[in-house]
């Protein structure tokens, strides 16, 4: 466990530093002389990737829909009012091009060192997932004069969001293909090419494989959004035309990162930490509790709306959350409120963990659902994404894969019910995940991810948005698909899900209402648009204190736009 937890503690060393000491440490020279190598910070740059994603799901989750205000507490200004300032969001700017960094060093370190290709390419891969993250939310951003160091350059300029994503898919493209070259060269020569041992790679522990696969998926996301745009259509067509058209060359089990965690403190996985206990046995997220509108896509929520009846997520994730003898959610003790209604009476947040967390006291280590202890996995990209992205392109006709989007959108929805029937260990134990006592008082223990799908299908059998064949146009299937999406991403991405919302308008809202489960747009909204929502993070304000003449300037998050919403 020393060893595992070597580069963890590392990581928190060389990602802090990187994230708080200065502003942005793409202007700090990585060619320094340091006491580190490639082998060992690798490790710890996956690992900072995996708290980096915990911090852009909670951090996004007011303005994505997925939690409010609780009652007992005031003032929450500009999270309910949408009046950001520069440095609202500077934790997404930080962590992400920390992390970033990190794994440029690797890239660097190993240029001259054929050997280390493997080390090169996972190190690529994940530098392009870092920054589809900061372009997602602040669209134009430097990337091609970043990390290039003091001495030479220390405001770089900013590269459209759009020829970032190409440049990110043009990485992928290498790192593939060195892992394919080293995998020649091995075999000529095993001596030739360093292996990437388990205990350097907490993601998937040296399987090159594996990372082809995700190199896969994630590029499959970047063509997908930048294909809705026509003038980029001249990149994307011939890029898909490259792909693997078979399901299994994507993603289709959760990508996750685990270097070792426990409940003990410093070793503790970052979304249990952030939705459920911390190492003392306190709430860590006492002023935050679901919304009514993430509730309706799982039963009928306290202003007596529901869009979907889906008892078995909303059991497994929401504390408080119960269901009948009838297979009916009832929702009514989760506590709950719409963003910006700061009244009185409002539910406060509960009395242990949070409406996050349904597995009871702070050591359990067989809970389920979206926090499931202090030792589970961080979920980097979970196999539900890679599906629903997957049903997208087959829609859409980018790719034809898999047996078509119909196929491809229910591998997603069972995707989504896996994951969170999943405990700490990555397995789904039936003994485990009974969610309720029957009407004899015995509790169920027949549940099965299978036959829940299948219960949840049935239950639903007139909705579009689960019945995917009443969706009977190319719109209403993509609603559907993005839908599911954005349901089986809530509190395990809600920037995806944010973004998948920015780009499709789905799901659907009210423009302008005030009910709490027809929009999430918040009460207190001082947002122009009809949607009386916001469309980006702002930059931080140490870049106009430090990059004056590269920042982008008049950048609203009411009217700018990432380059891929066309809305």
């Amino acid at each position: 466990m020393k060893k595992i937890f070597k580069y963890i503690l590392m990581g928190a060393v060389i990602v802090g530093a990187s994230s708080c000491k200065k502003y942005l440490d793409i202007n700090e020279n990585p060619n320094n002389p340091t006491t580190s190598t490639p082998d060992l910070v690798l490790p710890q740059a996956i690992v900072g990737a995996g708290a980096m994603v915990n911090t852009y799901n909670i951090n996004l989750a007011d303005q994505g829909g997925q939690r409010a205000n609780a009652g007992g507490f005031g003032g929450f200004g500009e999270v309910v009012t949408y009046q950001y300032i520069n440095d609202t969001f500077q934790s997404l700017w930080n962590t992400a091009y920390g992390n970033a960094k990190d794994f440029e060093y690797v890239i660097n370190q190993t240029a001259s060192q054929p050997e280390m290709a493997n080390y090169s390419a996972i190190a690529k891969i994940m530098k392009a997932f870092d920054f589809s993250k900061l372009v997602d939310q602040f669209n134009d951003v430097p990337y091609t004069e970043a990390f290039k160091g003091a001495d030479l350059n220390f405001t770089p300029k900013y590269d459209k969001g759009d020829d970032v994503y190409k440049d990110l898919v043009n990485q992928l493209n290498i790192a593939v293909k060195q892992i394919n070259d080293a995998k020649t060269a091995a075999a000529a020569d095993p001596a030739s090419i360093n292996k990437v041992v388990a205990s350097s790679d907490p993601m998937f522990q040296g399987d090159m494989n594996k990372w082809i696969v995700f190199a896969n998926t994630l590029k499959l996301k970047l063509l997908v959004k930048m294909a809705g745009v026509p003038a980029l259509q001249s990149f994307t067509t011939p890029e898909f035309a490259k792909m693997s058209t078979n399901t299994a060359d994507y993603i289709s089990d959760d990508v996750v990162v685990n270097p070792g965690y426990s409940i003990n403190e410093g070793k503790r996985n970052p979304t249990y930490n952030s939705l459920a206990y911390l190492a003392d046995g306190t709430r860590p997220n006492t002023s935050r509790i679901a919304t009514y509108w993430m509730l309706s896509f799982y039963g009928t929520t306290d202003d007596g709306a529901g869009k979907i009846n889906d008892p078995f997520r909303a059991r497994a994730i929401f504390q408080g959350a119960t269901v009948d003898v009838a297979n009916t959610t009832i929702l009514t003790g989760v506590a709950s409120n719409q963003l910006g209604d700061e009244g009185d009476g409002n539910d406060a947040a509960p009395g242990n963990a949070s409406a996050w967390y349904s597995g009871g006291n702070s050591s359990n280590e067989d809970a389920i659902g979206v926090a499931k202890s202090a030792s589970q996995g961080q979920p980097i990209m979970i196999a539900a994404e890679s599906k629903f992205l997957q049903a997208e392109a087959a829609l859409k006709n980018y790719l034809s894969i898999g047996g078509g989007d119909a196929a491809l959108y229910n591998a997603g929805v069972t995707a989504s019910f896996n994951y969170l029937y999943k405990n700490a260990k990555g397995s789904v134990d039936a003994s485990k995940i009974f969610l309720w006592r029957l009407a004899d008082g015995k509790p169920d223990q027949t549940r099965s991810v299978a036959g829940d799908v299948t219960t949840y299908q049935t239950l639903n059998a007139a909705s579009p948005l689960v019945n995917y064949t009443l969706a009977a146009t190319p719109a209403a299937k993509l609603e559907a698909i993005i839908t599911q999406k954005y349901i089986a991403l809530n509190m395990i991405s809600n920037d995806e899900a944010l973004s998948e919302f920015r780009r499709t308008t789905f799901p659907k809202i009210v423009e302008g209402s005030l009910s709490p489960s027809a929009t999430f747009a918040s009460r207190q909204s001082t947002s122009p648009r009809k949607d009386k929502l916001t469309t980006r993070a702002l930059y931080p304000q140490s870049e106009f204190n430090l990059n004056p003449s590269n920042v982008p300037q008049g950048i609203s998050q009411f009217t700018s736009l990432i380059f891929w919403d066309l809305n």
